[in-house]
């Protein structure tokens, strides 16, 4: 009887140690050559209401501070929900004027071609090869609203 006993607790105690130990699993990756990103967009362009399967997300951070300007690195991811994997989607240098028309001409040198946004940041160039350009991406309403909630953070503007 005594022995029941101790199998009985020692089987308790291995049940509640393994059911409350976190097995970790890798990220997984999104195909991304199966999704069209711009049609996914241009639907949501039109719609009420946003998916619930999936959302784009633009995450900023500084690289460099300038005396007129901020030099900022933006990334736009694709996150799946129902999975929770994200993929990156562009990834762009933008300079960012402290104050109106001041922007460093310091990107000249790498002679690429700059683009402004509506809010007159300016694109200077690529970070890292990516599948789209933020140009393309920033185009619509969902990922822009998301470049300036993420870019207000250390901004004024």
């Amino acid at each position: 009887m005594k022995s029941l006993k101790i199998i009985t607790v020692l089987s308790l105690l291995l049940i509640t140690f393994f059911s409350f130990v976190k097995v970790e699993k890798e990220p997984l990756k999104l195909n991304l050559d199966n999704i069209d990103i711009i049609e996914i967009l241009s639907k949501q362009k039109y719609e009420c209401r946003p998916s619930s399967n999936f959302m784009f997300y633009v995450e900023t951070k500084i690289i460099k501070k300038l005396r007129g300007a901020n030099n900022i690195n933006a990334k736009v991811y694709f996150l799946d929900r129902l999975t929770g994997s994200k993929n990156l989607l562009a990834d762009e240098n933008l300079q960012v004027a402290k104050f109106k028309n001041a922007f460093v001409d310091n990107h000249t040198e790498t002679k690429l071609q700059t683009s402004i946004l509506n809010n007159g940041d300016q694109i200077i160039g690529g970070a890292k090869k990516a599948p789209y350009s933020f140009n393309e991406l920033v185009k619509f309403e969902s990922i822009y609203s998301s470049y300036k909630k993420s870019r207000s953070k250390f901004t004024k503007k």
